[in-house]
Parts: structure tokens; sequence; C-alpha cells
């Protein structure tokens, strides 16, 4: 963490010190920790109140961890035992946390890119990360940490040495990225797309456009909007916004435009890159239209930070898909070919689905393909229909077998079978677990399997399930 005295905190959260150890307001705020069980010694720990828990619980454990300092607000903490550890009382430890992250960044002073959009985000920063990599010192939100706890503790991560800091913003409820960029104060802003996600707490498509809008807010009068420029929810942002614009796409005219592209199996991927009227041609070893989207906004992003083409495509073969976003497994083997696993299970959305199955409508040479596909949360009073639309083109893209998970996963095969998908080719499962037995059993060599659902839904259960017990 860029380095502030305990002085210097003290005055920006408002605390009270309390306490014989409230002596050392001179020495270096130390590191931040919200969790007992994982922190260090030496470390802050600061008690966050969530839905389920209160911070003010754990407090003693994390003293006996080694905890020097300690950020809470309610009277019943005792630190009579404690002469030589700092103990700093505030209204709520929430906001003092976000009250520091926002200290540390402006004492930090750099670029800051906010990443948000329905999907694709953490894929599209992850991609960001690795070609900015190849000339700066990049920090970045750490897994999913993106909001009103996750962007604070990033921001906490900074450091002298970080050059640019690329942060996920994410959100379910309007008004949430507005509060976000108002903690991380961001320099230049990437909308991915607007589609159907959180649509249970949205009106409609164009309130969820609205509140990614927010992120534009934070902006300061010469920052950047970067944009997809395919969809249309973004251009229209984009028309009422006064900065810079960048856009990024594959079909509508872009600033880097990316097209042309070719499947080698699951292999590879190779595509044309058009960057302001300089096009070359590169390839990743992973597949997927929708990851041309990440790469397309990455290329974007490292243009207008000054890397060369050299530089950028030094970076694409470095490209890699986080976990469980499209990842490609083989499995087994000793006794015929392996079988190939999609693993796509961290989320699902109808966008999201669609845009794989459309690349896995593309894919030939398994003796089979099947389609392992769990619900998707959070769709509100269109949930049976964005389900139904999402089996008619389960019925489209030549899958063999079809498993779906989930209440709503029957709206699935309904379409499916609307569409002219053979009924006994369906099989469904109230929940993962019981779909992975299924599929354990029925799964043969050299047969291909996508794993898709929303996270709610567990269809990571099924990848351990087939690797732990057909890798074997």
């Amino acid at each position: 963490m860029i380095e502030l005295s305990v002085n210097e905190v003290v005055d920006a959260i408002k605390a009270c010190p309390k306490g014989n150890g409230a002596s050392h307001v001179r020495s270096p705020f130390p590191s931040v920790s919200i969790d007992s069980r994982t922190i260090q010694a030496g470390e802050c720990f600061i008690a966050i109140t969530g839905e389920q828990f209160d911070g003010h619980d754990f407090v003693e454990e994390a003293l006996k961890k080694g905890a020097s300092t300690i950020i809470y607000s309610e009277n019943s903490v005792d630190f009579s035992h404690w002469k030589d550890r700092i103990f700093l009382q505030v209204e709520d430890p929430e906001v003092a946390l976000q009250t520091l992250a926002r200290q540390v960044r402006k004492r930090w002073g750099k670029p800051l890119l906010a990443i948000s959009g329905s999907i694709g985000k953490t894929t599209t920063r992850e991609f960001i990360a690795t070609l900015l990599s190849q000339r700066f010192k990049v920090v970045q939100s750490p897994g999913n940490l993106n909001n009103h706890i996750g962007v604070p503790l990033s921001l906490l991560q900074l450091m002298e040495e970080h050059q640019v800091a690329l942060l996920e913003l994410g959100m379910n409820h309007a008004g949430e990225i507005r509060a976000l960029t108002k903690i991380c104060n961001p320099d230049s802003a990437l909308l991915t797309n607007v589609a159907a996600v959180h649509l249970e707490f949205f009106s409609d498509l164009d309130a969820i456009a609205s509140a990614k809008g927010e992120i534009l807010e934070g902006l300061p009068q010469e920052g950047k909007f970067f944009f997809n420029a395919d969809d249309s929810w973004l251009s229209r942002l984009a028309s009422h916004f006064s900065g810079q614009k960048v856009s990024f796409g594959l079909e509508n005219e872009a600033g880097v435009r990316v097209s042309d592209y070719r499947l080698e199996g699951l292999r590879e991927m190779s595509f044309v890159i058009d960057a302001r009227g300089e096009c070359f041609t590169a390839a990743v070893p992973f597949v997927g239209k929708h990851f041309l989207y990440n790469i397309a906004a990455a290329v974007a992003v490292a243009v207008s930070f000054g890397l060369t083409r050299e530089e950028i495509c030094e970076g694409i073969p470095k490209l890699e898909v986080p976990a469980m976003r499209g990842q490609v497994h083989q499995v087994g083997g000793e006794e015929g070919d392996p079988i190939t696993l999609w693993d796509d299970s961290y989320n699902s959305n109808p966008q999201g689905l669609h845009v794989v199955l459309e690349t896995v409508g593309q894919l030939s040479g398994f003796p089979r393909k099947i389609l392992a596909l769990g619900q998707m949360l959070e769709l509100g009073s269109s949930s049976p229909e964005l389900h139904r639309q999402a089996g008619q083109q389960v019925a489209q893209c030549k899958a063999d077998l079809l498993v779906t998970v989930g209440k709503d996963g029957l709206y699935i095969g309904q379409g499916a079978r609307e569409k002219g998908f053979p009924p006994e080719k369906i099989s469904h499962f109230e929940d993962s677990q019981e779909a992975a037995e299924f599929l354990v059993k029925e799964l043969g060599p050299g047969e291909f399997l996508l794993v898709k659902g929303s996270r709610g839904t567990r269809m990571d259960r099924i990848i351990r399930e087939i690797e732990g017990r057909k890798g074997r």
C-alpha cells in the first residue's frame, strides 16, 4: 500500500484513537485485512459488518493472530489487554475502508482505468493487464473484487512502483457504479456491453445501460471512454459523452476492429486487427467469438497507452482465459481419445450463452457434442422466455445431447424441443450434483462437453466430478 502515517489515516477517516497504542501515530500505516481467518501479523483489521456476519465478533481472533491495528465502531471492543496495539474507533468501519482507499488512490495519483459491463469484465481486465504489462508495471483487481468492499481493497494494493491500475466495477442495482467511481476516481472507463444480466432488478435494458453509464460521471473532462461500437446502448452513451472516445468492435466501424476470425478446432483462433488503419494478423491459443470483443477492447486500451504494434503482437499470444470462463481441459485418454471439457461454469446469461453456442455450432470432429446448461439467475419475469429462447438456439448448434439443471433449465429443454431437438436426447436434473453423476457415466472417449450456468447453480461441480473420476 502507498505509504501513509497512522496520523494521516486517523485524520482521513475521522477516527478516535484508543488505548496506549495511540502513541504510534507517526509510524507507517500497515496493510489492511477484513478477514480474521487470513490476517497476517502486523496488519490492520477492519471490523466490517455484512449481512450474515459482524466483524466485531472476530476482533479478538485478529489480535491473537498479531493484528497491529483495529478499526472498529462498537464500544464492546476491549483493548485493555493489548498495550502495544492501535485501536481506531470510527462511526462506520465500511465507510472508513472506503475513505482510506480514496486517500490511497489520491496519494498514488497515476492512471486508473475502471472496467464494467454486463459480460466479460474480468476477461477484458486480464487481457488488458497482459498487454499493458509489455511496457508498464500494472496492478489490477484481484479475482472479482468489484463491489463496495472489493474496490476499496483493490485500491489498497497500490504501490509507488505501479504505473497503471485496472479496476473492475460490478453492480446489480442502480447507483452502485456511481458510488464506486467516487471511491476509485478513474481517469478513463471501459464498458464491454449491455445485456440482460440482473434484469430482475431493472425494468429493461435501457435501465441497465443507464446504470452502467454512471461510470462516466466520475471521469475528468479529459478522460477517455472505451466502448463497444457494436452495442447500440453504449454507442448512445458515447454520443452524449464530451470527453475522448475510443471505440472497439467486430461488426461496425470502430477505432479498433477485429475481423476475419478462423478457428483451428479448440486449439487456436486467428484474426485480423485493424487498429486506427494499421492492419495485422494475430492468433491466440483458445477459441470463441466472444473473446474477440475482449481482445479488441484490450488492443484499444493498449494503443491508447502508446504500445507499438510489435509490443501488442508480442503480448497477444500470452493472453490466457481466466478460470471457469471458457477454459478447455482434456480429461482421460488412457483407454482412447480424451474427453474435451469446455469449462464456462463461472456464470451465464442469455447473450453470453448465445455467443458460446454459436462457437460450439462451428466445432466438429467429436463423436458427440454434449451441452450441460444450468439455469440463468436474476432474470426476473422474463426468465422463462429467455431460457426458452436459449433452448431454441441449442437445437441449431448441432449438439447430440442436452443436459439442463435447475428449475428454469426446464424451459431450455422446452425451447429445444420446439425447434426439433429429440426429446429422448434431453435430460433434466434439479441440481448440478445429480447432473454430474449422470454425465460421469454418460461421457465416452473423444466426446465434447460444454458446461455453463449461473454461479448459484454450481455447475463447476460437474467439471470437478468429471476431472476427478474420469481423469484417474
